[in-house]
């Protein structure tokens, strides 16, 4: 499978899927799978092993042979991870949507991703779309605190899933 996103009108290179091998037995009680994907050609390819238990994506770690917690996957959920800086991200989740790509019909989680720093300041919000069967999202926009306004947050860039082959 091949998904093609655009930012800001312009394609960017082709991402690539060679492997989904779903209901994997790799966690107890979870529904698990197998990907293998590149982000760009000719770019390292990634394997993960994938696990959903009680609406929380996790990710195995094979430098802690532990599973890591990445992203709630069901409406109406909040979750804090903690990151190697000191920093957090919050996930927030709306609710579940259908959106149609390349004539595929994808559930689409509405999320918002707020990275903040060390002493609590948020520094990055991503708005996403996010389908958990292809575990990555289909469209967002990556925002930062505007300077001016305390409340208020200026676009950085907007990204779209347009094709799914």
């Amino acid at each position: 499978m091949v998904l093609i996103y655009a930012s800001e009108g312009q394609d960017q290179p082709p991402w690539s899927i060679d492997l989904v091998e779903a209901g994997v037995l790799l966690k107890d009680n979870a529904d698990c799978a197998r990907t293998r994907l590149r982000r760009r050609p000719g770019g390292p390819l990634e394997d993960s092993r994938l696990c959903v238990e009680h609406n929380v994506l996790y990710s195995w770690d094979p430098d802690r042979s532990a599973w890591l917690p990445q992203r709630p996957v069901g409406a109406g959920m909040a979750l804090v991870l903690p990151r190697a800086n000191g920093g957090t991200v919050r996930y927030v989740t709306g609710s579940m949507n259908t959106e149609v790509i390349g004539g595929r019909r994808l559930q689409v989680l509405e999320t918002t991703v707020t990275t903040m720093d060390a002493s609590g300041r948020a520094v990055r919000r991503l708005r996403e779309r996010y389908a958990v069967t292809l575990t990555t999202a289909t469209g967002g926009r990556f925002e930062i605190p505007d300077p001016d306004d305390p409340t208020a947050w200026r676009t950085q860039q907007i990204f779209e899933l347009r094709q799914i082959r």
